[in-house]
């Protein structure tokens, strides 16, 4: 994932510049983190593609600090294309999860998701401590609702609950350190249309976010060596942790590979909505890939 020191503003101009290079490679590191994983949402749907693929692209990423936090940040970066397709492992359109079970209706594989690393001095946090970047793993279960149409010849429609469980881990100072748990379930509408030379994919899902009292502390409590007089004290709870819709498309023709999504979340009723780190109740994210993919393998698997 990403790696970030937690540094405090210092006295002195060469330390302070020290600390400010460091936090930009991190934020660098986890935003092309974050552009891959919806470049993994473009891959083509087809009857067969090749089982690996590498390629190279740019992107585009705005979103706040972290959620609540006020301010947009825009970052163009070059952004790495890998797609592998195997029978347990697979990087492609739904992103990087590893099949446990696959069965007609039902599955469970494992997913994974993660957060930026939030620098000191961001927003309502100014003097407090620098977060370092969250990578989430854990198991989903995926159950299809219903399903229309043929993606092999022209159309397809797809209803899904998805129901993913994640830990949260924190990577910087110290190394590895468990943040708590999140539970994030979704209904997910997929429409797949084209042929094999032009495929376009367009996803639309939305549902509530919970958490453990570890998660929302790591983001939202502000202990007492932080308080200000504009800055009082809070400590996080468990909960419901507010509600995100999400849209996203891409398209395939040849080599070509666009991917694009918006997602909105809406922090009113979470448990931390009185919190002093919150600006706002509102978290717009948005971001674009474009990429051109250089190799792929030979051997081709149903897809």
């Amino acid at each position: 994932m990403r790696f970030m020191s937690k540094g405090i503003w210092g006295s002195k101009a060469t330390y302070l510049a020290d600390t400010l290079g460091r936090t930009w490679q991190v934020r660098r590191m986890a935003i092309l983190v974050a552009l891959l994983g919806l470049l993994q949402m473009t891959s083509a749907m087809a009857v067969h593609l090749p089982k690996w693929e590498l390629g190279l692209g740019a992107g585009v990423l705005g979103v706040p600090a972290y959620r609540g936090a006020k301010g947009q940040e825009t970052v163009w970066l070059p952004v790495p294309f890998v797609a592998y397709r195997g029978d347990r492992f697979k990087i492609d359109e739904e992103g990087l999860r590893g099949e446990l079970v696959h069965r007609n209706r039902l599955r469970l594989d494992f997913s994974v998701a993660g957060s930026l690393p939030v620098p000191n001095g961001a927003g309502a946090r100014r003097g407090m401590p620098s977060l370092d970047p969250v990578g989430e793993a854990g198991p989903s279960l995926k159950i299809i609702l219903g399903q229309s149409g043929n993606r092999h010849k022209e159309w397809e429609h797809e209803w899904w609950i998805r129901l993913p469980v994640r830990a949260a881990i924190s990577v910087g100072n110290p190394l590895v350190d468990h943040q708590g748990w999140v539970f994030s379930p979704y209904i997910n509408w997929v429409l797949t249309k084209g042929k094999s030379r032009s495929l376009w994919r367009w996803s639309l899902s939305g549902g509530p976010i919970y958490a453990s009292q570890a998660y929302h502390d790591y983001f939202y409590t502000v202990d007492s060596q932080y308080v200000t007089s504009s800055r009082p004290a809070y400590e996080a709870e468990a909960g419901y942790g507010g509600k995100r819709i999400s849209l996203t498309m891409s398209v395939h023709s040849n080599k070509w590979f666009v991917g694009s999504f918006i997602r909105y979340d809406d922090l009113g009723g979470a448990v931390f909505e009185d919190s002093p780190l919150i600006e706002t109740k509102n978290y717009l994210a948005v971001g674009l890939v474009i990429t051109r993919v250089f190799a792929r393998s030979d051997e081709r698997v149903a897809h």
